[in-house]
């Protein structure tokens, strides 16, 4: 029978009748009258020391007020134990959240779902335990793993954690006391899903927050308290969201409507404007004729705007007044219906430059905009940084070449002085003489071209696109690395075919650097030798044809269970010295630049293989690559 079929549906699952506690000489909760019905989310909101706390404790039946009655199922529920609350299916998750730390994922859904996995014969199994929570993991689509440690979470995978341990056995009553904030937006949209198809069952579900937002992408109905008291509890979609701010967190409740935007605008900005003007971020708010309303803490320091000065004298013009690509962008970005990010935006304010990021916020009543939030970010550091470690990658891929190029340059170099100690010493016949020449100035063109090609490895040239040869510059590329290969018993196979021209447009330099950044991985990853394949070919997509680039090695493969991640900024899989996880996604920003792709497939234990796609460009002039197949094995 499902819950909701329980009871007649005017009859409340829990009810509060003229409750009051009180601590001390502080009121908590006075006179409360509160009804919840089976399938229905009903929102608790509030500002922080409103006493949602400790009416959630109340409705958990955790402790008794000191007058007033509550009724659950229709009788009082003080009769309830602790046990038989629990058992009658009511499951709070507290703000704080309870986990041992010590035990995995799968070990805490037991301890709290003990009876479930006990076996036939009285006695817990291991394997069960982990067997039933891996299932309800994935049929639920939450994203854990029932054998990692809770200690090794991330916050909000606890968070997750926590309120899912709640929901194994589906229960008749649950209550969320500010549950949903550490969650992330992956965690947040699982969990709202489950909450409606909890509310479907007839679960009565009690939501309390103290954000706005997200009681309206879920609650049926809304009780506003403040200081102690319940102010209105009504449906949702009867509140509109400033009228409901303004009684959860502002003194206006008592005081006439008013029509007029702009002083709906400024009673708005009271709104915990305290809070707002301490953040730790720099935060502008203008109202819909660019004046300025508000300008936190953070903001006049990066603006140097005197505390004192007056800021209803502000427009975002006058503050952006040095700054006019800045300002157009804003007020291009001003307006919209969704936020807007605008990222990498250079910033001059008294002949100091920054990089900052701004995160552009409209503010609506209905259909009318009343202002914008402006959320500013200073990454001048961090974009120094960035570069920094960006030139780490590349000295670290040139790294590479020093070995090779010092052998490429030696060999040629002992040709020429053998045969030079042969004419001193007269050994060379004159019949032999022209041919010995022949080879000797080839030699030197030979040692003149790897430094050539280690040259243009380092110029700084800009970075212009220009028609490559792929073949050609992979094959170089190979002539200057494969003694350090040899030397880490590392074999390159370069296998293409000669007859096929294969040209795309992108910087050389560039180019290299992807090249040489996959090199630089496979090398790491095979301290102890390998085989690396890399093969190109000619294929043809829906969008047309393609230069593809395969690039394989027989390590160890990637270790994470997305193998794609690999191109995310200091994301490693690698446990080297002064790796930063930066080399992949160079390579993916770089081709992505040059409208190409670059994807990664991966097997534990039996190596990857990148694949590199770029449009293949058409040229009359043909110059075919004559070169054969290269083998760093090669003596």
């Amino acid at each position: 029978m499902e819950l909701n079929e329980q009871l007649d549906e005017c009859t409340p699952v829990l009810e509060l009748k003229n409750v009051s506690i009180q601590y001390g000489s502080i009121k908590a909760l006075e006179n409360i009258n509160i009804s919840i019905h089976g399938g229905k989310i009903h929102a608790v909101v509030g500002e922080h020391g409103a006493g949602k706390s400790t009416l959630a404790t109340l409705m958990a039946n955790l402790i008794e007020p000191d007058s007033g009655q509550i009724f659950f199922n229709g009788k009082p529920y003080s009769h309830y134990s602790y046990k038989k609350t629990i058992d009658a299916g009511v499951r709070m998750v507290f703000q704080k959240m309870h986990l041992n730390q010590s035990l995995t994922v799968a070990e805490n859904l037991f301890i709290a779902n003990k009876a479930i996995f006990r076996s036939k014969a009285g006695f817990f199994s291991a394997k069960k335990v982990y067997s039933l929570a891996a299932s309800f993991l994935k049929e639920n689509n939450y994203h854990l793993n029932p054998r990692s440690l809770v200690s090794e979470l991330e916050l909000s995978e606890r968070a997750l954690l926590s309120i899912i341990k709640n929901l194994f056995v589906p229960p008749s009553i649950l209550i969320l006391d500010e549950a949903l904030e550490k969650l992330s937006s992956q965690g947040l949209e699982v969990i709202i899903q489950t909450l409606k198809a909890l509310r479907n069952r007839g679960c009565a579900i009690i939501f309390i927050t103290h954000r706005i937002d997200d009681l309206y992408m879920i609650a049926d109905r809304v009780s506003v308290v403040r200081k102690g008291k319940v102010l209105i509890s009504d449906d949702i979609g009867e509140l509109d969201k400033i009228s409901l701010i303004k009684m959860a967190y502002t003194q206006f409740s008592t005081m006439e409507e008013h029509n007029n935007p702009a002083e709906e605008f400024n009673n708005l900005m009271k709104y915990n404007e305290v809070i707002l003007k301490q953040l730790p971020i720099s935060l502008i708010v203008s109202n819909f004729e660019n004046r300025i309303r508000m300008i936190n803490e953070n903001a006049r320091d990066l603006f140097r705007i005197k505390v004192d000065s007056d800021v209803n004298d502000l427009t975002l013009d006058l503050l952006f007044q040095d700054n006019p690509r800045t300002l157009d962008l804003l007020l291009k970005a001003r307006g919209e219906r969704e936020m807007k990010t605008l990222s990498g935006i250079p910033l001059t304010l008294n002949k100091s430059s920054y990089i900052i990021n701004i995160i552009v916020f409209p503010i609506y009543e209905g259909a009318l905009l009343i202002g914008d939030m402006f959320i500013i970010e200073n990454i001048t550091e961090r974009e120094l940084l960035r570069n920094q470690l960006v030139l780490s990658e590349k000295l670290a891929s040139l790294g590479l070449l020093a070995a090779g190029v010092a052998h490429e340059i030696n060999n040629p170099l002992g040709v020429i002085t053998n045969y030079l100690e042969s004419f001193k010493m007269g050994k060379i016949l004159p019949e032999e003489k022209d041919s010995v020449y022949k080879y000797l100035f080839e030699q030197i063109h030979y040692i003149s071209q790897v430094i050539g090609n280690l040259i243009s490895f380092s110029d700084n040239q800009s970075l212009t696109a220009e028609i490559l040869q792929i073949n050609q510059t992979i094959a170089a590329i190979i002539d200057l690395i494969r003694f350090n290969g040899n030397a880490k018993h590392i074999h390159i196979h370069f296998v293409h075919d000669s007859k096929t021209e294969l040209k795309a447009e992108i910087n050389r330099n560039e180019f290299r650097q992807v090249i040489l950044n996959l090199f630089k991985n496979a090398f790491e990853v095979m301290p102890d030798g390998g085989d690396i394949i890399i093969t190109t070919e000619l294929i043809t997509t829906e969008e047309g044809d393609k230069v593809a680039i395969r690039f394989s090695d027989t390590g160890p493969g990637i270790s994470f269970e997305d193998p794609s991640e690999v191109f995310l900024p200091f994301k490693t899989s690698k446990n080297t010295a002064n790796n930063f996880g930066l080399g992949l996604s160079l390579c993916y920003n770089i081709l992505t630049r040059y409208k190409g792709e670059i994807t990664v497939q991966s097997e534990r234990g039996k190596g990857c293989t990148f694949l590199i796609l770029l449009p293949l460009v058409y040229n009359s002039v043909s110059v075919p690559f004559t070169k054969a197949s290269r083998e760093s094995d090669e003596e």
